[in-house]
């Protein structure tokens, strides 16, 4: 008896040309499913099925309206082979043949109507419960808004990213190199950027030349890029030793660092030129700050964005008055590695040293014990 049960079960079979297509509609609260039929002895032998989830703006459409997108998918999916034919369409509300057959529909509901008016359709309600399987199979179908809590159990476990963080240029004491400081400003309403870079010497942070410049139709990260070009040209005529280039754009860089990709087609070609100009300066290092921290060259930018025009700082007041805002020197300190204690001169008391006792006070055997687990 089970064998032949099992024998006797539909099966999915393939689409006969020659049988009336059925197509049975299924919906429920947040999905909607379909499928296509033929008839064999009064019997439904399943052809193909879809289904979906409904969207956010979906969920608050009437059963009509959710099996009219059920119809629709259904067609769409299996065009090729239902055009041109006559389609039986069962589904559980009569209402579905009223959208079909009336006219004067407008909005959405029109529209639908519009699409559905090029097939030949034939709705039937369901009288012998061809929609239970449907409601079987969309049952294992998740809702949208618990989508989420469902893939928690199969979620790969990922490792969180890790922040390189980089520390600051070392400088040795009395070490005579370059510093330079670039930035870039961008103007949106008049899709215009301007840049600037300040050339100083150290240690005595001498401002060596100080220029910015200004061009239409530029982004903020292209006059970044401006910028490290015109501190290139200010560095012509120098000499070629250590250099230390300070900006507060990290995408720039970071990218000149060659630590992540430029895929920006505007950025490559000034990467590009920029990496053939820093060649010629093998002893090179890049500093990232915070804006704040480089309020000379933010001030040069923004005056060339306001003017409209670049200008090469010559006047000594303007010098000094940049030099005064430069606050690169609180992130490049010279270091000491010379390991040299200085002892002061002390006055000893006139009484006599006296011996240590033999055990010694209970707090410092603590302090002590305390010492020896922190260096362990």
């Amino acid at each position: 008896m089970l064998k032949a049960k099992l024998v006797s079960t539909p099966i999915l079979k393939h689409f006969d040309p020659d049988r009336t297509p059925v197509v049975i509609l299924y919906a429920s609260q947040w999905a909607i499913s379909a499928a296509l039929v033929h008839e064999y002895d009064g019997v439904y032998w399943p052809v193909t099925f879809t289904s979906r989830t409904l969207k956010s703006y979906e969920l608050n459409y009437g059963i009509v309206n959710k099996e009219g997108l059920a119809l629709l998918r259904m067609l769409e999916v299996n065009y090729t082979v239902l055009t041109t034919r006559s389609i039986v369409v069962l589904t559980r509300h009569s209402t579905l043949a009223w959208l079909v057959n009336y006219t004067g529909f407008q909005g959405r509901l029109g529209n639908w109507a519009a699409l559905l008016s090029e097939w030949t359709l034939e709705i039937r309600k369901c009288s012998k419960g061809e929609d239970k399987f449907l409601g079987g199979i969309e049952a294992s179908i998740t809702a949208r808004a618990e989508v989420n809590e469902a893939l928690i159990a199969i979620a790969p476990v990922k490792e969180p990213r890790q922040t390189i963080v980089l520390p600051p240029p070392t400088v040795e004491e009395d070490e005579r190199l370059l510093v330079a400081s670039i930035d870039g400003a961008e103007r949106t309403k008049r899709s215009s950027g301007a840049y600037s870079a300040i050339i100083s010497r150290l240690p005595e942070w001498t401002f060596v030349s100080t220029a910015s410049g200004y061009s239409p139709d530029l982004t903020v990260n292209e006059a970044e890029y401006r910028g490290l070009l015109l501190c290139f040209d200010l560095l012509a005529t120098t000499d070629r030793g250590r250099i230390v280039i300070c900006g507060d754009s990290n995408l720039v860089i970071r990218q000149m660092r060659r630590e992540i990709a430029c895929w920006a087609p505007g950025l490559q070609s000034l990467r590009r030129k920029a990496l053939d100009r820093l060649s010629s300066w093998p002893n090179h290092d890049f500093l990232h700050m915070k804006r704040e921290r480089n309020p000379s060259t933010d001030k040069l930018a923004s005056e060339a964005l306001q003017q409209e025009e670049g200008v090469v700082v010559t006047s000594e007041d303007d010098k000094q008055d940049l030099i005064t805002l430069n606050r690169l020197d609180e992130l490049l300190k010279p270091r000491n590695d010379s390991g040299v204690a200085r002892v002061t001169d002390v006055t000893r008391s006139t009484r006599r040293w006296r011996p240590v006792p033999s055990i010694l006070q209970e707090a410092i055997v603590q302090r002590m014990r305390s010492e020896r687990i922190i260096q362990a």
